[in-house]
């Protein structure tokens, strides 16, 4: 099973990004992100085998012990590769709730032996792949403020025309 861990978002920040999304379409060419696929990765952790879920699970539960909902504000545009073909993408204001829940997530699967993608975390939220910023203009993003509240190990199935993002395990933040 293809499995990540993502913080799922609130509807104020969808109907941002998806705004965001519909003004790139006047100008950059490339594969959008469906709105509905829109969530900020904390972990990937590819191939797992399906009898592993529930100590997953387990792992999320406990990173997501006593973290409170926090807020969080839609900020600049970026991107990841060549500018010819490019992962076009959302950041935040603020990363620092983002980053702590992500540390212990990373810090929890590791202690059990999990293995993800260790790449530096940078919170953000894609909005196309194979995106050409080699001519156009980006726009000014929409800016929008939300509360995120829900984590979720989910799985990921590649085998349609688009990604399929299915939660296995949810996690609602909440202080003790």
């Amino acid at each position: 099973m293809r499995l990540f861990i993502a913080t799922e978002l609130p509807s104020e920040l969808l109907e941002a990004l998806a705004e965001t999304q519909a003004d790139l379409r006047a100008s950059i060419k490339g594969r959008y992100v469906s709105p509905d696929s829109f969530h900020v990765t904390l972990a990937f952790l590819s191939n797992v085998e399906s009898w592993r879920v529930n100590d997953i699970a387990e792992l999320l539960d406990e990173a997501c012990a006593n973290q409170a909902p926090f807020a969080a504000t839609l900020a600049e545009l970026g991107f990841f590769g060549r500018r010819g073909k490019a992962a076009l993408w959302q950041g935040f204001a603020g990363k620092a709730a983002f980053t702590s829940l992500a540390q212990r997530v990373r810090e929890n699967l590791s202690r059990e032996g999990f293995d993800f993608d260790g790449k530096g975390f940078l919170p953000h939220v894609t909005l196309m792949r194979g995106a050409d910023l080699s001519t156009g203009t980006l726009p000014m993003p929409a800016v929008a403020h939300g509360t995120v509240d829900t984590v979720s190990l989910f799985q990921s199935d590649l085998s349609g025309e688009r990604p399929i993002y299915t939660a296995l395990h949810r996690v609602l933040l909440q202080s003790e």
